[in-house]
């Protein structure tokens, strides 16, 4: 639907920010380990790796290389769970980001 609506310059822009999202994730994580909050690192590349798995098989699927699975294009589909899901994943994420920049400024996190 994005490319027949927005053409090839909105498919590149959504798999480019796809790209900097899960580039992001990876970076929190490692921001975490250096922190030494290995439970937080595993869960925002986790969470990242859970993103960036998702939207790779979606776009697999929509452009027919890979079978259909019925998963959805994170933050982007409709459907309750899914999006709510991807909601809250992201809200964790932005806790282990907030909690990283506490401790970098050496506050309690």
């Amino acid at each position: 639907m994005i490319a027949e609506e927005l053409g090839f310059a909105g498919v590149v822009t959504v798999i480019v920010l796809f790209a900097v999202l899960v580039q992001r994730a990876f970076a929190v994580g490692r921001q975490a380990l250096q922190l030494d909050r290995p439970y937080a690192a595993l869960v925002a590349q986790g969470i990242g790796m859970w993103i960036g798995v998702q939207a790779f098989i979606n776009m697999g699927v929509n452009m027919g290389l890979l079978p259909t699975k019925g998963l959805t294009l994170p933050l982007m589909s409709f459907g309750g769970s899914g999006i709510v899901a991807n909601c809250v994943a992201i809200a964790v994420l932005l806790r282990v980001d907030w909690e990283n920049r506490q401790l970098m400024r050496g506050l309690p996190a």
